[in-house]
């Protein structure tokens, strides 16, 4: 094979193998209309929020927008649209699911149960349990919240659990954070008093208004729920109770498009203005959080 015959296969093995690269149905449908459908929830502040003039904002807007101009860059499409898909709570999973999205841009829990009809992101934020004290909570009670687990049994009398057992904790109904707590309860044989609220919102009024000592709920939930009064008057504590990576859900079963996505996403946390993003949505960004994207975000 000549040099110039040679080249030209090159050439063509390239331009099949970069084709293939950027097939698949959401590409598919992407490059033949022109549009990324893009879904959030409204409420999903700091994450996700409406806002004037149609176009949504929060952390989870903003890399969603990276992967847009990604796709749009690898496409070849200058002009490609960003259609928002408002969803409600009790359709979001099922819009992304049946493929009416192509991206929900509100970060959500890639439990194994979601994961039978969902594909997820990279992870984008490090959830979890943890706990919530006022501002002006005793040292004592943070430094038994902040302890890790004992390995051991805890005897009866002992300082900390006649601490514990004199806190009263709340937790919103039905969610992850009753049943740590249930289980917590049942597994020390405490006497503690605890507390369902029916929301976010109350559980963080109740423990202003010093009706509650502690209140145990999701990370990224409470930073959402928190405003500029709450922010300076409650504390979110830095051990993790439990650990709930959340990431973006997309259609399942589409691996150029996922790639896509984590691609746009490596390249974010990659960036050096990853930590001003960051701290715009969430007012700082510690050592445990880098470590977190450290260890979530691939080679490029």
């Amino acid at each position: 094979m000549n040099i110039k015959k040679h080249h030209a296969v090159l050439l063509l093995a390239v331009a099949c193998f970069s084709g293939a690269a950027l097939a698949g149905p959401t590409l598919d449908r992407i490059r033949d209309s022109g549009h990324i459908r893009l879904a959030y929830l409204p409420g999903g502040k700091p994450f996700t929020s409406a806002a004037t003039g149609g176009t949504p904002e929060g952390y989870g807007v903003e890399l969603c927008m990276r992967v847009a101009d990604r796709v749009k860059s690898q496409l070849g499409l200058p002009d490609l649209k960003v259609d928002w898909i408002e969803v409600r709570a009790d359709n979001v999973l099922d819009t992304v699911a049946s493929g009416n999205a192509d991206l929900l841009c509100t970060p959500s829990n890639a439990t194994l149960e979601r994961r039978k009809t969902l594909s997820y992101s990279l992870p984008v934020f490090a959830g979890g349990v943890r706990a919530v004290v006022r501002s002006d909570a005793p040292m004592s009670l943070r430094d038994v919240l902040e302890a890790q687990p004992a390995q051991r049994n805890v005897w009866r009398g002992s300082p900390a659990l006649n601490l514990i057992e004199q806190t009263r904790i709340a937790t919103v109904a039905g969610t992850s954070s009753e049943k740590v707590l249930a289980s917590k309860v049942k597994g020390f044989k405490l006497n503690t008093a605890t507390v369902s609220v029916p929301d976010y919102a109350s559980g963080i009024r109740y423990l202003m208004e010093r009706k509650i000592d502690v209140f145990l709920a999701e990370r990224d939930v409470v930073l959402a729920t928190l405003d500029d009064k709450s922010r300076a008057k409650v504390v979110v504590l830095n051990r993790h109770i439990t650990h709930e990576p959340l990431a973006l859900a997309m259609p399942r079963g589409d691996e150029d498009f996922r790639l896509q996505v984590d691609t746009a996403l490596a390249a974010a946390y990659n960036s050096p203005d990853f930590s001003s993003l960051y701290v715009k949505y969430f007012h700082k960004l510690d050592d445990a959080t880098r470590t977190f994207f450290a260890w979530v975000t691939p080679p490029l």
